[in-house]
């Protein structure tokens, strides 16, 4: 009963559960990765994991295996591109682990999600602040903005950021 619980636990978990071995070959990859990356498992068993990332990433990889190799207790959690099976990039954040002294993993255990669409946003959000900065620094109205706080029974105003513009005006 535990054994079918854990196995339809890793089947149906929209995380991606793989193990790779200490040259980075995929060992094992969750039914998951169908609905992720659009791979069949048995497409990347045997496969180099590496050959999957992003050139950009794979030195990033590789540290962090390196690392948990090195300290076996150490976890490691990247971000990184992995192709899909369309060619398309998906962002994933993983984590690994050392599990080369479980017998029934021996090897490294990854589990992956999808972030793309955190990543998406994050990169809205990063140009959001850079427009938001940009107009701080370049409007030539006085722009300012208060936090105001209830003490006792008056409110009080405290500035939290203002403008090089209204400096210049009010000095």
């Amino acid at each position: 009963m535990e054994a079918d619980l854990h196995r339809e636990l890793v089947e149906e978990s929209s995380d991606i559960a793989t193990i790779i071995d200490s040259d980075g070959t995929i060992t094992y990859v969750s039914p998951s990765v169908t609905r992720t990356l659009g791979y069949e498992p048995e497409e990347l068993v045997g496969e180099v994991g590496y050959e999957y990332q992003h050139p950009d990433d794979r030195d990033a990889v590789a540290d962090a295996i390196e690392t948990i190799q090195t300290n076996p207790d150490d976890v490691q959690v990247i971000e990184t591109r992995f192709r899909r099976a369309d060619g398309s990039w998906c962002w994933i954040e993983a984590t690994l682990q050392n599990r080369f002294d479980d017998p029934d993993i021996s090897g490294i255990l990854v589990n992956s999600r999808d972030i793309s669409e955190r990543k998406r946003q994050e990169g809205q959000f990063r140009g959001l602040a850079k427009e938001y900065k940009t107009l701080l620094e370049t409007v030539e109205d006085s722009i300012f903005f208060l936090t105001v706080e209830s003490e006792d029974t008056e409110s009080v105003f405290r500035f939290e950021r203002l403008n090089r513009a209204y400096e210049e005006q009010t000095g």
